[in-house]
C-alpha cells in the first residue's frame, strides 16, 4: 500500500467528511488541489508514532522490494546481543524483538560474560539464524570485537543492554544501505523510542541531523545506530586494550569522531530504549573522552547536566582582541547597565568597546558616553541617520581593530564574568562562524537557546520561555552543539568571516532578521554555527527600540519577513537541528 493511499485512510478513520471532499477532487482529476487539501488536513491531525512508521516502513519496504533478490541479501545486516551478569531476562527481550523483524536478512550473534548464561541462552538459539559465541568475554570490548570477526555483513547493530529493536528497525537501516554505494559506508543512526511508550510519541527522540559538537557532549548515537563492519573492526584495533574506550561502543563511536568518519541520520525509529537511557550518568563517558585524544589539541571534558559532558574547548595563548560593539540610542540606564557589566565584570581581558550611537539627545546619555570614552578600552562612533540595525553594526565593525567582533545589544546585563571567554573558546575554533549565547528573560526563563530557521515559517528561538534549567528537548537547551542561525543580541564570530560575507544586510534586512540571515550566509560559505550554553546573560529583549509587532513597526516588519522568506525558502526549509516531526510552530520542542 502505497503512503499516499496510507495517509488518506488516516485521514477518512479521523476526518470522513474532509476525506470525502478530497476524494471528489482527485475524482474529477483536480489532483493538485486535492494533494494540497490532504497535506493541510493532515497537518491538522494529532501526531501518530504508529502512522509516521508504518508510512517510513512503507517506503523503505518498497525501495528493497525493487531491487534484485541478491541485492536484498546484500543489504543483510549483522545484530550484536552481549549478555551481563544476571542480564538474561533483558537479553531476552532483545533478542525476542530481533526475532520479530519485519526485514527477513540477518544474522543475529550473542556473546556473554560468563558461563553460568549458557544453559539460559540455549533456548534462544531456536533460530538459525541466531549464533552463540562461547562464553565468556571478559568486557564487552573484547566480545563485540569477537563478533565483528564473525560478522558477514556489511553492517553491525550492537543492541546495547536494556535496548530492543522497534519491529521496522532493520527495514530502515536495510532502506537506507541500498541507498548507499560500496564505498565509504557511513555510520548510521535513527530515533530512539520509550520501551512501552504511547503512540502519541511522547519520550520519542527525534534527533537532529549529524552534530559533532552535540556527539561529544550527548551520547545521542550509540543506542540506535548501525556501524560499518570495516568500521567498527579499524576502530577496536585502533584502540589500545587497555583503554576505557574499547568497553563500549560510544568509545567506538567517539574514534570514528576523531579519524572523520561520517555520519548519516535515518528519520527512522531504530530503537527502544528505557527512559532515563538518555540522561544517565556519563561518568564513564566522561573517561572515555578524555582517555581518547581528539585531533583538537588542549580539549578537556568535565561532568555537565543531565548526563551530558561540557568540552572546553582551549583559548588561544595570546588572546586574540575582541571588538565589542553596541549600538544604542539614548536608554542611558539600559546603556550603562550594559557597558559598566562588560567593563567591571568581563575576565577575558582582551576587548575593547565601540558604542555606536545613533542620535542621542538627552543630556545624561551625553554626559554618560563622554566620561566612559575616558577608559581606553571604549570609543563612541557617531552614526546620526534613521535607525537601520544592519547600517549601525557594520559602519562601528569598519572602526573594529579586533580579530574577532561581539554584536552586542544594549539591553544586554552581564551575569556572569566568564561569557566572552565561553564564546571565544568556540569562535576561535578552525571552521566556525558565529557563536550565540543563552539569553534568559529578567526572570530567568530562557530567552534564546539557538535560532532554529522554518519554525513559524520563519524563525523562532529554541526552547523559549523555560525556566532557566531546565533542560529542553533531550537536555539540547544546556548543551554546545549546532545552531543554524543565532541572535545577534549577543554574538561573537571572526571579522575575517563577517566581511567574506558582507556583514549584515544594510539594505533589505534593516531591523529584523539580519541576524538570521548572516548565519545563514555563513552556513552557505561552509561555516558551522553554534550555541554556548555557558555563555549566560540577561537580555532585556527589545526595551531600546519596541517590538517588531507593534502597529507602527508593522508593514516593515512584513516586508523583511518576506524577504527572509524569499531568499531562504524559509516556509519549506527543514532545519537540520529540529526534526520534521516535530511541531514548526512551537518553540518548545513536541510533537503537532
Amino acid at each position: 500500500m502505497k503512503p499516499a493511499l496510507l495517509q488518506f485512510l488516516r485521514l477518512a478513520r479521523h476526518r470522513p467528511g474532509k476525506a470525502a471532499v478530497i476524494a471528489f477532487w482527485y475524482a474529477t482529476r483536480r489532483r493538485v488541489r486535492a494533494r494540497g487539501q490532504l497535506a493541510d488536513a493532515l497537518a491538522q491531525l494529532p501526531f501518530s508514532l504508529k502512522y509516521w512508521t508504518e508510512c517510513c516502513a512503507r517506503e523503505d519496504y518498497d525501495r528493497l522490494r525493487a531491487l534484485p533478490r541478491n541485492a536484498q541479501s546484500q543489504c543483510a545486516l549483522t545484530v550484536h546481543v552481549h549478555v551481563e551478569r544476571h542480564g538474561i531476562d533483558t537479553a531476552s527481550a532483545a533478542v525476542a524483538s530481533v526475532l520479530g523483524q519485519s526485514w527477513p536478512h540477518w544474522q543475529l550473534i550473542i556473546t556473554a560474560t560468563d558461563d553460568a548464561s549458557a544453559p539460559d541462552l540455549a533456548r534462544l538459539l531456536q533460530d538459525a539464524r541466531v549464533r552463540l559465541l562461547s562464553p565468556p568475554f571478559q568486557s564487552y570490548g573484547r566480545a563485540f570485537a569477537a563478533t565483528l570477526a564473525e560478522a558477514a555483513t556489511r553492517y553491525i547493530v550492537p543492541l546495547q543492554p536494556g535496548c530492543s529493536l522497534p519491529s521496522h528497525a532493520l527495514l530502515a537501516y536495510a532502506g537506507h544501505i541500498a541507498l548507499l554505494a560500496e564505498v565509504d559506508d557511513p555510520i548510521l543512526y535513527g530515533d530512539q523510542g520509550v520501551a512501552g511508550g504511547g503512540d502519541d510519541g511522547s519520550g520519542t527522540w527525534f534527533k537532529p541531523e549529524w552534530d559533532r559538537d552535540l556527539a561529544l557532549a550527548q551520547d545521542f548515537v550509540s543506542a540506535a545506530c548501525a556501524l560499518p563492519v570495516i568500521t567498527a573492526r579499524q576502530a577496536v584495533n585502533a584502540i589500545a586494550e587497555d583503554c576505557s574506550a574499547r568497553t563500549s561502543v560510544y568509545g567506538l563511536l567517539l574514534h570514528s569522531i576523531g579519524v572523520g568518519a561520517r555520519f548519516e541520520h535515518l528519520r527512522r525509529l531504530t530503537a527502544l530504549a528505557p527512559a532515563e537511557h538518555w540522561c544517565h550518568p556519563c561518568t564513564a563517558r566522561i573517561a572515555t573522552l578524555n582517555s581518547l585524544p581528539l585531533p583538537d589539541k588542549g580539549v578537556v571534558a568535565v561532568a555537565g547536566p543531565f548526563g551530558t559532558a561540557k568540552i572546553r574547548w582551549p583559548l588561544p595563548a595570546p588572546e586574540p582582541l575582541v571588538s565589542i560593539v553596541i549600538p544604542t540610542r539614548d536608554r542611558v540606564e539600559l546603556l550603562q547597565t550594559c557597558v559598566d557589566g562588560v567593563l567591571a565584570h568581563t575576565r577575558y581581558a582582551n576587548f575593547e568597546i565601540i558604542i555606536a550611537d545613533n542620535g542621542s539627545e538627552e543630556s545624561a546619555t551625553l554626559a554618560y558616553m563622554a566620561a566612559i570614552a575616558k577608559d581606553p578600552r571604549v570609543r563612541v562612533v557617531a552614526w546620526p541617520y534613521a535607525y537601520n540595525y544592519s547600517a549601525i553594526n557594520n559602519f562601528a565593525v569598519t572602526h573594529a581593530r579586533g580579530e574577532y567582533l561581539c554584536l552586542l545589544n544594549n539591553d544586554i546585563e552581564i551575569i556572569d564574568g566568564e561569557w566572552l571567554g565561553e564564546l571565544m573558546r568556540h569562535a576561535c575554533r578552525e571552521g566556525i562562524g558565529a557563536v550565540g549565547a543563552r539569553l534568559l528573560y529578567p526572570d530567568r526563563s530562557i530567552q534564546h537557546a539557538g535560532v532554529v530557521v522554518g519554525m513559524g515559517n520563519a524563525a523562532g528561538h529554541a526552547h523559549r520561555a523555560l525556566p532557566e534549567g531546565d533542560p529542553g528537548y533531550f537536555a539540547h537547551a544546556l548543551v554546545a552543539r549546532e545552531a543554524t542561525a543565532v541572535t545577534a543580541a549577543c554574538l561573537v564570530v571572526s571579522r575575517k568571516a563577517y566581511d567574506a560575507v558582507g556583514g549584515l544586510d544594510e539594505t533589505n534586512l534593516k531591523i529584523a532578521y539580519n541576524d538570521v540571515d548572516f548565519c545563514l550566509k555563513l552556513k552557505a560559505a561552509g561555516l558551522r554555527n553554534i550555541y554556548a550554553p555557558d555563555a549566560v546573560l540577561i537580555h532585556h529583549e527589545s526595551k531600546s527600540r519596541g517590538l517588531d509587532m507593534a502597529p507602527e513597526h508593522l508593514a516593515r516588519y512584513l516586508e523583511e519577513l518576506a524577504v527572509l522568506q524569499a531568499r531562504w525558502d524559509t516556509k519549506t526549509f527543514q532545519d537540520p537541528t529540529h526534526h520534521p516531526a516535530l511541531d514548526r510552530s512551537s518553540e518548545v520542542y513536541r510533537t503537532p
